[in-house]
């Protein structure tokens, strides 16, 4: 990636809302090894929110600029004064190493952040202004080539533990396995999980780390997941995992006068259908509220064809009205979709997406066979 000869003055980039709720982070593949390194929670909540900010296709516009209300959500301060967010600050310049999987042979020591300015603005409103160094860059910027993990940073806003924090991650890179195994000194690794006290008895590492996690996790995440222990003999030797996506769907419906008519006795808008050339709102919400359902897999462009097929189905009816069968029925085909094309040995997203395409089709043939 080339390099340019001068940082930009503040502010390149601003943020483009506070609101976590439809935030996505994108963190490279050699950024998940920083378990291993000496941040803190607080730091890495930071360093999602600047993940979250940025367009990863845009390197030219590698600073953010936050509210310091902004920070104190993330950090769980009520107010957050001078002196502590300096200390904040001071935190994020540290060098730490990254884990690179395309340089086996060594280990690269880098800062993430070069810049960072506090001030007051006109209305004695503090704003911290970020900007990642340029060797940082090559792992925030064009990352497909490193490979990424991709996540709501809601979720990861209320943690208050860091073993919470990195079992979140870890679960949500397997997450399509469904079950799988892991090794204990693995999974100790992967924590940062060093103390004596947890390597000598496995009863303090579940009760102190892998059910505060599991709790914290399912609490205040879209995940949900249950564990048990693999022994040999009367010893652990691995951790037996079984996760899924909560299938209860949470949708905040944005107000207005032309996509949805609110019902007198529902709580829940009737499904209107999506006109073909519209493609920017979903059920009065924009395309990125419903990315979620296919585990964030499909852009909004897609989304929103997968959405005109459903608005021409008849799906199986729900309780809670049409609008939530619609958004059932898709999760449905989602993970039907995913079991084929796992066994068919059907990969890449526009794959995917197409086998997808071509089961809602079907299925919307066979059910209009069956009606006439």
């Amino acid at each position: 990636m080339p390099k340019r000869n001068k940082l930009p003055s503040f502010p390149d980039y601003k943020g483009v809302g506070k609101n976590s709720e439809k935030m996505l982070v994108q963190k490279s593949n050699p950024l998940m090894s920083l378990s291993e390194t000496s941040m803190t929670l607080s730091e890495l909540k930071i360093l999602d929110a600047y993940l979250a900010r940025i367009d990863s296709h845009e390197p030219h516009r590698r600073c953010v600029q936050f509210e310091k209300g902004e920070l104190e959500k993330l950090l769980s301060y009520t107010r957050m004064h001078r002196d502590e967010l300096e200390r904040r600050i001071d935190n994020l310049f540290q060098t730490i190493t990254i884990q690179d999987q395309t340089k086996p042979r060594g280990f690269t020591k880098i800062a993430l952040f070069v810049k960072a300015e506090c001030f007051q603005d006109d209305d004695g409103l503090w704003k911290v202004n970020l900007a990642c160094s340029e060797e940082a860059m090559e792992y925030i910027f064009n990352i497909e080539n490193l490979g990424y993990l991709k996540y709501r940073l809601r979720n990861v806003v209320n943690f208050t533990s860091r073993y919470s924090y990195f079992l979140y991650l870890y679960l949500e890179d397997n997450i399509r396995k469904r079950k799988w195994e892991v090794d204990l000194e693995e999974l100790k690794r992967i924590l940062d999980c060093k103390a004596k006290r947890y390597n000598d008895e496995f009863k303090f590492f579940r009760a102190e780390i892998l059910n505060k996690a599991q709790k914290d996790i399912i609490k205040n995440t879209d995940v949900s997941f249950t564990y048990s222990t693999v022994k040999k003999g009367r010893k652990v030797i691995a951790i037996s995992f079984e996760v899924e996506r909560k299938q209860k769907i949470e949708i905040t419906i944005e107000p207005t006068k032309t996509a949805i008519e609110p019902l007198k006795h529902e709580t829940m808008p009737t499904i209107v259908p999506v006109p073909q050339q519209d493609n920017k709102r979903l059920f009065g919400c924009p395309p990125e509220n419903f990315l979620h359902l296919c585990h964030n897999e499909f852009n909004e462009q897609q989304m929103c064809e997968i959405f005109q097929l459903v608005s021409e189905i008849v799906v199986p009816p729900s309780q809670y009205g049409e609008m939530v069968a619609s958004l059932n029925f898709i999760v449905d085909m989602y993970e039907k979709m995913d079991k084929y094309a796992k066994i068919n040995g059907i990969d890449g997203t526009n794959r995917r997406f197409a086998y997808l395409k071509k089961m809602l089709q079907n299925y919307k043939i066979e059910c209009t066979d069956i009606l006439s």
